[in-house]
């Protein structure tokens, strides 16, 4: 190779804890990848290289050490397609390392939207959080809304809201102004709509009201 780079390999990282790598030869920057990479491919800092054996080593080490890093997350815990690719991506591997990897693993059925999606709403539904806010979940980790919504219909079906907002705001003192605007911030953001609070308020309130006339009479 014409003017090919050969000298000392430096091996740093761009910030505190961060996966990816910078590789570099005598100080000049020769491309990015990730530590398991570097690993795999028995690269090792202060090394004398060449800038072809360099690039070699790393193309052949990271499909590999991709593979196995997206096996070790997904085995943590489900995660949306985008979720993983952010991973890999934070971690120092290439586009076209990450997309063979990700086609791979949705045919092995080990990433699928609808399966963490269901899990996802499940999840958040138990610890209480409104549609409105699990949706915003699903979207912020790039699941598609027809997926999310099916999801979101089958876990969490609409016509309990005003129930389940009620549950949360169960014991709070709701019958004055400050009250009002506490529990009103509370349902807005686990997620319930501004409707399904007022609702709930208004339905928390007859209920009280109806206990305090029985308790009288």
């Amino acid at each position: 190779m014409d003017d090919e780079l050969t000298g000392t390999l430096g091996v740093t990282a761009p910030y505190p804890g961060a996966r990816m790598r910078l590789v570099t030869i005598d100080g000049v920057e020769l491309r990015r990848t990730s530590c398991d990479a570097l690993r795999t491919a028995g690269i090792q800092d202060t090394d004398p290289v060449s800038e072809s054996d360099v690039h070699e080593a790393i193309d052949e080490a990271e499909p590999e050490a991709a593979m196995n890093r997206a096996l070790r997350l997904l085995g943590h815990r489900e995660r949306s397609v985008q979720e993983l690719v952010g991973r890999l991506a934070r971690d120092g591997y290439p586009d076209a390392v990450i997309a063979p990897v990700t086609e791979r693993l949705l045919d092995y059925g080990y990433l699928d939207d609808a399966r963490f999606a269901h899990g996802y709403v499940r999840s958040k539904h138990a610890a209480g959080w409104g549609r409105t806010r699990i949706a915003k979940g699903l979207a912020d980790k790039g699941v598609e809304p027809i997926i999310a919504a099916n999801a979101l219909d089958a876990v969490a079906p609409g016509c309990g809201e005003v129930e389940r907002a009620r549950a949360s705001i169960r014991g709070l003192d709701t019958f004055d102004r400050a009250g009002e605007s506490r529990a009103l911030r509370r349902l807005v953001y686990r997620g319930f709509s501004y409707e399904v609070a007022r609702a709930a308020l208004e339905a928390h309130r007859a209920d009280y009201e109806g206990d305090d006339m029985t308790s009288q009479s």
